[in-house]
């Protein structure tokens, strides 16, 4: 398929599973660089979608927006995080408001009536708390962290096992040793994401 936004906004709003996986599958496939540059549009269309779909249309949302994510900050591993170690014209602030943007989508996908939703975002959330340890950014893990704690007190099952999940994914990554990310990040570089799949 085209890796247009007009083309990736039809294929998720048309509700097919096909067409979605395709265009799941499409965007993992592309660098990412190419993400960077398509997230802006890219996200807008998750939004829009999970404003006004229905909860497949919703969940494929949350599983875009986590492909399309471009895991920039990842390629500053072993150098110190400033925008001369980001490819291309890329700067630490734009990264900075790919992580906000989603971790607004995600906290919102927690709390969604439908339980696929809130699994993919309990899924996707650890992208966010990796990416902040690996920057060594404590204040942001910490503020994410936070965030799952005021959902976890303001809801009840069965919103609260997902919170619960995404809350573990985050915690997971602080007070940890660097050397074991090793494991993530292969995972993360290495296309290991079953073709479709969560």
């Amino acid at each position: 398929m085209e890796r247009t936004p007009t083309a990736f906004s039809e294929a998720l709003w048309s509700g097919d599973t096909d067409q979605v996986n395709r265009a799941i599958d499409e965007v993992h496939e592309m660098d990412l660089e190419e993400r960077a540059k398509l997230f802006d549009k890219g996200f807008k269309i998750c939004r829009e979608l999970y404003a006004e779909g229905d909860g497949y249309q919703r969940q494929s949302a949350i599983r875009f927006a986590a492909e399309l994510y471009p895991r920039l900050a990842l390629r500053t591993v072993g150098s110190e995080f400033i925008d001369d170690a980001l490819p291309g014209d890329h700067t630490t602030n734009e990264t900075a408001s790919h992580r906000q943007r989603l971790c607004e989508l995600y906290l919102d996908a927690l709390t969604d009536g439908d339980g696929r939703v809130r699994r993919a975002a309990a899924k996707s959330i650890k992208d966010l708390a990796l990416t902040a340890e690996i920057i060594e950014n404590e204040d942001e893990l910490q503020r994410l962290v936070e965030e799952l704690e005021s959902l976890k007190a303001s809801h009840t099952d069965p919103e609260q096992k997902h919170i619960q999940q995404a809350y573990e994914n985050v915690t997971f990554h602080t007070n940890k040793p660097f050397s074991v990310l090793s494991n993530a990040m292969d995972e993360i570089f290495d296309g290991s994401r079953p073709p479709g799949g969560l």
